[in-house]
């Protein structure tokens, strides 16, 4: 049977919201496409084509399927801290009225940055800081955006956040946490698709956006365009806030790029950038003066996909002769039944589902290596190092080659400040597999982190060496959560900070 030319929909996709689906992407698309296909009846894949050609509500579900939400609160927090330390006290310096200050979320996911927007800002401000501004999210997905406005995460979403901040922001329930009230009113969600040509008259001002750890899904022209978009959404002098592994890949001449105490941010002049045929601005300096008096604010109000699709449409010609031939079901020939469940619950991140199940397998077979592998990625999730530790030894008995256990090994050890061991962790990982492109990641940061420059360099240019060649990491169990994309762009920032060739 003839596999299916992902072509036709990942150009679709691309036009109306800029995703680029290629790599392991493309096979996530592979799937999605044939469980809606299947969910809708259409055993030819031209009439799902035209169905997803016309039906938005239709691309809206698919869209949701495809996108990527991995995301967790005070996320980069050297940023939220620019926001709370400089930026807002600049901008609250220079206003005399029309207050609040307006903060846009952009690609918020299932809501953890606004919220953490939020809470950031009334640590600084605990009195004024209601008063003071208002936080909204956008994005494109509505399933996360209904979990954003609900408010209720679970332990994974809590990664590095102080025991304290947790009791003061958030009710205990059964198994979650729930934002509590007070706060969870103080931000408002929109779904937003940055590509659409225009937006309601009512949308605009903001004096800070947030877009970080979204564009590295797009290619440049995207980018460059999502950039105007966002640019016609700031108040002059605004500011947008761009994730650390983004910055280089976005000063792209559409904002003016300023560094300020090693941080990163871009500002729109007050003299707007011409919009054709840019010129690359230098860097600002940062003592430069922002902001004149702004307008009051104005309603929310974000266009949703609707927009994006043709209204009497009338699809492309799909490629005759296409058929389904792809994957549907979780399970897999290699996998047994129950580990197959297992690895679904981990990769929706159900822990404790899925530590159960686990140790419900491991009792009867207490060398499986695969679920071994699996409770020990679960156990890291958890914070729970030691454990973590142990179960991947236990992998590691049994196949003293399986990288899987090797990463979970380092991982634990530089979570637990073992910087030495988790060295030696890793190392072990790129010589049991060279392309480990993860495992030399991870022994760059230790490097960078140590002062071993020169170390540092070598490991980040083979990480960008492996990922020109491939993605594929060499694990067989452990799902971690590194996109290929993101840790390029990483790799390029922290070498153009180590080498200052590189900076020129």
């Amino acid at each position: 049977m003839k596999r299916l030319d992902l072509a036709p929909y990942q150009e679709l996709i691309k036009q109306r919201c800029g995703l680029i689906l290629e790599g392991n992407n493309a096979d996530k698309l592979a799937t999605v496409l044939a469980q809606r296909s299947a969910v809708l009846g259409c055993a030819d894949p031209a009439d799902y084509y035209t169905r997803l050609y016309g039906d938005h509500t239709e691309f809206q579900e698919l869209v949701n399927l495809l996108t990527i939400n991995e995301t967790y609160f005070f996320r980069e927090p050297e940023q939220l801290e620019l926001l709370t330390g400089t930026l807002a006290p600049r901008l609250l310096a220079q206003r005399d009225h029309a207050l609040p200050l307006r903060i846009l979320s952009a690609g918020c996911s299932s809501g953890e940055e606004p919220y953490s927007i939020l809470m950031a800002l009334r640590e600084k401000y605990p009195e004024s800081a209601d008063t003071l501004f208002a936080v909204a999210g956008g994005d494109i997905d509505t399933q996360v955006l209904a979990k954003a406005r609900g408010g209720c995460y679970g332990e994974f979403s809590f990664r590095g956040v102080a025991s304290d901040i947790k009791a003061r922001y958030f009710d205990r329930e059964p198994y979650a946490y729930r934002i509590k009230e007070d706060l969870r009113r103080r931000v408002e969600f929109h779904q937003l698709n940055l590509l659409v040509d225009s937006y309601p008259a009512t949308l605009g001002n903001f004096d800070v956006i947030f877009f970080r750890n979204v564009s590295i899904y797009f290619d440049t022209p995207t980018r460059r365009l999502i950039q105007r978009n966002l640019a016609t959404l700031l108040k002059d002098d605004g500011y947008l806030v761009i994730g650390t592994a983004e910055t280089l890949a976005n000063d792209l001449g559409e904002l003016a790029l300023v560094e300020e105490n090693g941080l990163f941010y871009f500002v729109k002049p007050a003299a707007k950038l011409a919009a054709t045929a840019p010129q690359r601005p230098a860097v600002v300096p940062a003592a430069t003066r922002f902001g004149a008096p702004s307008a009051p604010p104005l309603a929310w109000g974000l266009p949703d996909i609707a927009a994006a699709t043709p209204a009497n449409p009338s699809p492309p010609p799909f490629p005759s002769g296409e058929s389904w031939s792809l994957p549907v079901a979780v399970k897999s020939p290699e996998t047994p039944g129950d580990l197959g469940v297992a690895k679904q619950l981990v990769e929706e991140k159900r822990f404790g589902e899925a530590l159960a199940l686990l140790d419900q397998l491991l009792a009867g077979h207490p060398a499986d290596t695969a679920a071994l592998l699996l409770k020990a990625h679960v156990q890291l999730n958890r914070k729970s190092f030691a454990e973590a530790q142990e179960t991947a030894q236990k992998a590691l008995a049994a196949d003293p080659w399986s990288v899987d256990a090797l990463m979970v090994l380092g991982l634990a050890a530089k979570w637990r400040e073992q910087s030495s061991e988790a060295v030696r962790w890793f190392k072990q990982a790129v010589y049991a597999r060279h392309e480990c492109w993860p495992a030399r990641y991870y022994l760059a940061e230790l490097y960078r982190n140590g002062g071993e420059t020169e170390k540092a360099r070598r490991e980040y240019r083979g990480v960008q060496q492996t990922l020109s060649r491939q993605q594929d990491a060499g694990l067989k169990v452990v799902p971690l959560a590194l996109p290929a994309a993101e840790i390029r762009f990483l790799c390029e920032h922290q070498l153009a900070k180590l080498d200052p060739a590189l900076r020129k």
